[in-house]
């Protein structure tokens, strides 16, 4: 059989196949013919990973296959996952003849690190472009349909990838088990409700503190299992068997259970606490495995045999005998720390949770030991994290490191400062000086320009707003906004500078142009201006319009504190306007089925499988969230000889 079907290798066959709607068909005549033959094994993964997305999106093909079976078994691999063998990458030179068979396509998206998960291992599929509001996951009772079951449904064929009827969705997903909720009235009281109903089926005593707030039960309606948080927000969870209303065990695990699934016998259960998913035995409650996987929803297949897992407009399809024989692979490092992703200033370096990698090539250069959540109330100040091209500096509660950034080692540490989340801090974005200052509730609060290396203060900036504080991006200039009053220091030297005209009304938000040429302030008088840093002049001013985003708040007292800040959003808006320019680059982001598209001039310029949260490099050819690190490939077309067209455009 195998010599009638196209040969998974043949780059040619599988883009054929794409094209024709006859990818599915392809890895069904495949799935049992690669037993001891790897090669073909890891690329069928790879296929069966992507499935749905590319029988949407044929085009997505060799993106989605390259960016999956380059770094299989490879030393980046195991660098980045912090386990694994390194196997000499053996579908690389594989993937980079496909590369160059491709020609000039156009602009793609090339993953500069491996997937999150790898091949082989757990996961199994991917499902993208799961609606707010298609409910919780599903899957149909033979487990061939999985999907989200709820208002607006929405399911995939499994063996084909393609999606259902809505309709048909919803009839294939409905398990006809009961929908419970839980009311989490009462400290240590489990109290489930039936949702169609309204009647009590549970109202018991299972300790004395705990709140439990999420339930399921099973099909027969002989049980059910609550979940919630007790003490210092750890996870509870309990099995209550309604003959009699007893309790039959109860197990403190990981963080508060936010979401609960339960195959149709009730002998497995899987909990989320957002930082793992936990596999128990239904009848005794005994931890299974503890598994680091982030889901807002789960589901289980009625045999317990497949774990389905929502996070964000993603579903992933995982076996759960390969989840239970050990922890899974994964990217390590990356959803620890504080830090999404941040590239440094000029992009030679990119920070995601606790890696640090080359922003150009996305090699791993360190891992570095950050502070990270744990903290009951608080934690760090929110911007007390710096990435510039040279160090990285992080001010904790448990003090500041400063690290380099070229190596990665921790050259300085001062446990005597600490900064917690009751403070105030603008780090330059050289990363060596820093204003900070105590929060007062709403109030403005006394700012100190201080030195990062030795901590010295070189000015007293008075009471000022956080978001009325801007460093120029050279570092060397810092615009502070009190009141009406502008004022530009000499970071330095901690002297004063200029004083720009005042403002008729208190300044809300204050921002420097990319180069450094001028700033602009938005003010409770409901106008912008633009003013030059060189001669302190105003260039114009308008008024904000309906197109420009403000920000509402108040204070306990019910005074207006909100008003117009710098955010990117705001700043995109006067892009052009009065010579002002904060955008390093023209593109920007637009989420829509489970993809995310990097727009330049009103044209999509890639489609990228990529988390939410996409940050750009400052010249916008490198996009990084946690776990992604994309480069912007953008292959020149060819003429058969080999020759350039010159009339094909390329992207800058």
């Amino acid at each position: 059989m195998a010599d009638a079907s196209p040969d998974l290798l043949d780059p040619a066959a599988l883009e054929r196949a794409a094209a024709e709607g006859e990818l599915a068909a392809l890895v069904a005549r495949w799935t049992a013919q690669t037993a001891g033959d790897e090669l073909r094994r890891v690329v069928l993964a790879a296929l069966r990973l992507d499935l749905a997305l590319v029988v949407r999106e044929p085009a997505l093909l060799f993106q989605c296959v390259y960016n999956r079976v380059y770094w299989h078994a490879s030393a980046e691999a195991a660098a980045f996952y912090g386990e694994g063998a390194d196997a000499g990458a053996p579908l690389r030179a594989w993937a980079e003849r496909w590369r160059a068979l491709r020609g000039g396509r156009g602009p793609w998206a090339r993953s500069l690190r491996p997937p999150e998960f790898p091949l082989l291992g757990p996961l199994r599929e991917e499902y993208r472009g799961v609606p707010d509001g298609a409910g919780a996951p599903a899957l149909s009772r033979d487990g061939r349909i999985v999907g989200c079951w709820g208002p607006t449904a929405i399911a995939w064929e499994r063996a084909t990838g393609c999606a259902l009827a809505p309709d048909l969705a919803a009839q294939q997903l409905d398990d006809g088990r009961p929908e419970l909720e839980a009311r989490g009235d009462a400290w240590g009281r489990a109290q489930v409700d039936d949702r169609r109903s309204g009647a009590s089926l549970v109202d018991v005593k299972v300790d004395g503190d705990s709140k439990f707030d999420c339930a399921i039960g099973l099909a027969d309606r002989t049980a059910v299992f609550v979940a919630g948080w007790c003490q210092d927000y750890d996870g509870v969870l309990a099995r209550i068997d309604l003959a009699g209303a007893k309790v039959r065990w109860r197990v403190q695990i990981g963080g508060q259970i936010h979401a609960l699934a339960c195959d149709r016998a009730g002998a497995l259960v899987a909990a989320s606490d957002g930082a793992a998913i936990h596999l128990l035995d239904g009848t005794s409650g005994a931890t299974l495995v503890s598994a680091p996987l982030t889901a807002h929803a789960l589901a289980l297949s009625a045999d317990g045999s497949t774990l389905v897992t929502r996070h964000e407009d993603v579903l992933r399809v995982w076996d759960v005998a390969a989840l239970r024989r050990g922890r899974p692979t994964r990217l390590r490092g990356t959803h620890e720390g504080w830090i999404d992703a941040a590239f440094s200033p000029g992009g030679q370096r990119l920070i995601t949770g606790t890696l640090l990698c080359d922003g150009r090539d996305g090699r791993l250069i360190a891992r570095l030991d950050l502070d990270g959540p744990g903290y009951l109330e608080g934690g760090p100040p929110r911007h007390g994290r710096r990435l510039a091209d040279d160090r990285f500096v992080e001010m904790a509660p448990r003090g500041l490191a400063v690290w380099d950034a070229i190596e990665g080692k921790r050259e300085r540490v001062d446990w005597d400062r600490h900064y917690v989340h009751t403070q105030e801090v603008v780090l330059s974005p050289d990363a060596r000086w820093y204003v900070h200052g105590r929060l007062r509730g709403w109030w403005p609060i006394e700012m100190q320009l201080c030195a990062v290396d030795d901590g010295s203060v070189r000015a007293e900036l008075g009471k000022v707003e956080p978001r009325c504080v801007a460093f120029a991006p050279d570092s060397g200039r810092l615009l502070v906004a009190a009141g009406g009053t502008v004022t530009l220091w000499q970071v330095s030297t901690g002297t004063r500078e200029a004083t720009l005209l005042q403002h008729p009304a208190a300044v809300t938000g204050v921002a420097v142009a990319r180069d450094g040429s001028c700033a602009v302030t938005g003010a409770r008088d409901g106008v912008l201006r633009v003013w030059s840093l060189a001669s302190g002049e105003l260039r114009g001013a308008r008024p904000l319009t309906a197109d420009d985003p403000v920000e509402r708040s108040w204070s306990v007292d019910g005074e207006d504190t909100g008003g117009w800040r710098a955010t990117p959003e705001a700043l995109a808006r006067l892009e052009g306007w009065l010579g002002w320019s904060h955008a390093p680059h023209g593109s920007t982001l637009r989420r829509r089925e489970g993809l995310t598209d990097i727009v330049a001039s009103g044209r999509v310029r890639v489609r990228v499988p990529a988390q939410e949260g996409l940050v750009p490099a400052p010249g916008g050819t490198r996009w990084a969230s946690r776990v992604d690190h994309f480069a912007i490939e953008d292959e020149p077309a060819t003429t058969p000889e080999g020759r350039p067209k010159s009339d094909v455009p390329r992207d800058r």
